[in-house]
C-alpha cells in the first residue's frame, strides 16, 4: 500500500502552518490595516455599528463584495478601494505560502531514490546517444546530424 499522498498531505500541512507562522507579522499588520480602515469607514459613513463596517471592509478585502452594505460618500468609496488592495496583498501572501509549501512537499515526497536513479539512467542514455552522433527528435525518430544537414530515420 502506497502512503505517498498521505505523506505529501502531512508535509504540506506542516510546511503551510509553519509558513503562515513565519509571515504572521505581515498578516497581522495587514489585518490591522483592515481593522483601521473599518474604523475610519465607520466614522466617515456614520454607521452605527463597527461590526457592520468591519464586515464590509473584510468582504471587500476578500473581493467577495455582497453589496449588502455600501459606502455613500466619496471618501468611503476610496477607503473601500484601499481595503480591496490590502486584501489582494493579503491573499497574495497566503497563496505564496501555499504554493511554496506544495513545491517543497512535492520535492520531499516524490524525489525518491528510485526516481533519482531513473533520471540518472536517462541522463546517461541521452549523453550516450548525443556522443554517438544520434539524436532523437520530438516524435522519437532517430536523427543523424552532419554539419547543417539532418537525416530523419
Amino acid at each position: 500500500m502506497d502512503f505517498l499522498p498521505i505523506k505529501f498531505t502531512i508535509k504540506f500541512i506542516e510546511l503551510f502552518v509553519t509558513g503562515l507562522f513565519m509571515v504572521s507579522p505581515v498578516l497581522l499588520f495587514l489585518g490591522g490595516i483592515l481593522c483601521l480602515l473599518a474604523k475610519i469607514t465607520c466614522r466617515i459613513e456614520k454607521w452605527q455599528s463597527y461590526t457592520k463596517s468591519l464586515y464590509f471592509t473584510f468582504i471587500t478585502a476578500l473581493t467577495v463584495g455582497y453589496g449588502k452594505t455600501v459606502p455613500s460618500s466619496g471618501w468611503g468609496r476610496f477607503l473601500s478601494v484601499v481595503s480591496g488592495f490590502v486584501g489582494v496583498i493579503l491573499t497574495g501572501v497566503i497563496v505564496s505560502v501555499a504554493l511554496n509549501s506544495v513545491m517543497i512537499s512535492w520535492q520531499a515526497t516524490h524525489d525518491t531514490p528510485m526516481e533519482t536513479s531513473i533520471e540518472a539512467e536517462l541522463g546517461s542514455l541521452e549523453n550516450t546517444a548525443f556522443h554517438s552522433g544520434k539524436q532523437s527528435d520530438a516524435l522519437g525518430d532517430s536523427v543523424v546530424t552532419s554539419g547543417t544537414d539532418s537525416l530523419h530515420i
